[in-house]
């Protein structure tokens, strides 16, 4: 019995499933019929009629059709089929064959989104030829209107555009004749034929507007104000000449004659319509004619500062060759007392012959404007040379002065040195021969035999003939550093010497009870007696002595530089 229900139950659940799942197809089905319903309303409202209405010819009634064929095979076609797949779903539903049904669904699914893409493209297509039809109308009313506001131009002012007139004209001409031709494809209804012709109308009219612009101003230039120029220039030029202006290379006139041909030239080129030739032409000719100007201001403005500067630069080339000159004689005089070791009196010679050439081209630059023949420009740079050599060689001549003029200063000076030197090391001799020392070391007596000389040196130089003062500096440096050494020197032998004495009589008092302060003082005597090394000498019985009494040594130091300097103050 329950096998049995639990059949039922089971039976009654597939039974609501088939239902259920029939009733979704039928769904799914309406919602395509709806669609499809949708697209055979869009289709019918597709207006092929406005499009035949315009007459279309050539490539355009190709594209036409081509689309009338499209929208046909839709309606007649690939809508019915779809509602024949729509009533096979349904048959497929309702006998049970619902995975057939469902796959069924999604082809329709994109068989009418194909569709619907189809009947947009033939609705762009149908837009984009009535777009064409309307664009060329109005650019037959644009271009009529254009060429006929050329035609007013070039009539009007017709004297502006000189020998370029007649070309200008033809291509106006060629261009009513090819809108002419646009014309008709138009009418006729041949819209891709036309698009073709348009793009080309369309640039070759924009091609003679901007001739038209630009010309007139090209063509002024040419006519009227390059010739004013040159026409001044030429003036400007002679009176120039009339007073008595020259210029560095005679171009000017024939300049002229080159620009006006070069006129002459551009207006051909304008005649033959090639404008943008015409119009760099025009740039250079202006360049040309502004260095004309350029020459004759410089040479007006040049004359300006020769008149200005010339006895500036006279009266500076008279101070500086003076000043040479003076140079010369103080060199020569001090070359008889001293060794001048920079190359002065060369250096002030090579100055001369500089200033001899300045002076050469000065008078040169005199003779051409007394003589009428300056060329103003050419002056005025030498003016700006020379003034700058003439600084460069009063400079100079400062350094030159500078470095000799206090040679007799120094040699007074170092006169004065070499007395000291010499009173210092017979001051040093005599301190230490009032010291009645037994002798005195070697390598002290070497010293100061080498500084002793070097005093010698120093006065057998100073006394010659021609000093060389340099040399001399250098030997008063190198005895200043050596007599500091040997006071230095001195200093050390005496204080030793004197301390050993005072250290030997003190021991006295600890030979007797102490063996090592006799063997000391022996050892200390043997040292300043015969070797005569008073440091060394005072360094063993000071040893000595600590050891005995220590402290000693310092005191007696102590008291010895204490004396020493109360004596010297």
């Amino acid at each position: 019995m329950q096998v049995a229900i639990g059949i039922v139950i089971v039976a009654v659940v597939i039974y609501i499933a088939i239902i259920g799942f029939q009733k979704y197809i039928d769904k799914q089905v309406q919602q395509l019929a709806d669609r499809q319903q949708a697209i055979v309303d869009q289709a019918q409202a597709t207006d092929f009629e406005k499009i035949e209405q315009l007459s279309l010819t050539g490539g355009s009634l190709a594209k036409f059709e081509d689309l009338q064929a499209t929208a046909k095979a839709i309606q007649n076609e690939q809508l019915p089929a779809v509602s024949e797949q729509l009533t096979q779903i349904k048959q497929q539903a309702h006998g049970v064959k619902f995975v057939d049904a469902r796959q069924n669904l999604k082809k329709v699914d994109t068989k009418l989104a194909a569709i619907k893409a189809q009947l947009g493209d033939v609705q762009a297509g149908l837009d984009a030829l009535d777009d064409a039809d309307q664009a060329h109308r109005a650019a037959v009313a644009s271009l009529e209107k254009k060429y006929q506001d050329l035609r007013k131009v070039l009539l009007s002012q017709n004297f502006s555009f000189g020998p370029s007139i007649d070309k200008l004209e033809d291509r106006l001409a060629n261009l009513e004749s090819d809108f002419d031709n646009f014309s008709q494809l138009a009418k006729s209804g041949d819209h891709d034929a036309a698009e073709k012709v348009l793009d080309q109308l369309r640039h070759d009219t924009s091609a003679l507007e901007t001739d038209i612009d630009q010309i007139p101003p090209i063509y002024k230039d040419l006519v009227s104000g390059f010739p004013d120029q040159l026409t001044e220039l030429q003036s400007g030029y002679h009176q120039l000449i009339d007073r008595h202006f020259h210029f560095e290379v005679a171009t000017i006139e024939p300049e002229i004659q080159s620009l006006n041909k070069a006129i002459d030239d551009n207006k051909d080129l304008l005649g033959n319509l090639k404008v943008e030739a015409a119009q760099n032409g025009n740039h250079a000719i202006e360049k040309r004619i502004d260095h004309l100007y350029d020459v004759m201001q410089a040479e007006i403005d040049a004359k300006e500062v020769v008149d200005a500067r010339q006895d500036e630069i006279s009266k500076f080339l008279t101070h500086a060759m003076n000043q040479n000159h003076r140079l010369q004689v103080e060199l020569d005089r001090l070359a008889q007392s001293y060794t001048l070791n920079n190359h002065e009196i060369e250096r002030t010679r090579e100055l001369n012959e500089q200033l001899k050439n300045i002076q050469d081209i000065y008078q040169a630059d005199m003779t051409a404007l007394t003589s009428k023949q300056a060329v103003y420009s050419q002056i005025a740079a030498h003016y700006e040379d020379q003034d700058k050599q003439l600084k460069g060689i009063e400079e100079e001549q400062v350094g030159i002065n500078d470095g000799v003029a206090g040679l007799a200063a120094e040699e007074s000076k170092a006169h004065d040195t070499l007395q000291r030197f010499d009173f210092e090391i017979h001051a040093i001799k005599r301190q230490v021969e009032n010291m009645n020392l037994p002798g005195l070391p070697k390598d002290y007596l070497d010293y100061f035999m080498v500084v002793g000389k070097e005093i010698e040196k120093l006065d057998h130089d100073i006394n010659k003939l021609v000093i060389n003062m340099e040399d001399i500096t250098k030997q008063l440096i190198v005895i200043q550093a050596d007599m500091a050494t040997l006071k230095e020197k001195t200093t050390d032998l005496t204080d030793a010497a004197v301390l050993s004495e005072q250290l030997l009589q003190y021991a006295n008092r600890y030979k007797n009870s102490h063996d090592d302060v006799q063997a000391a003082s022996e050892e200390a005597q043997r040292l300043f007696n015969e070797d005569f090394d008073y440091a060394r000498s005072l360094e063993v019985i000071a040893s000595a002595v600590d050891k005995v009494n220590p402290g000693s040594y310092k005191r007696i130091e102590d008291s010895y530089y204490s004396q020493k300097k109360d004596d010297a103050e």
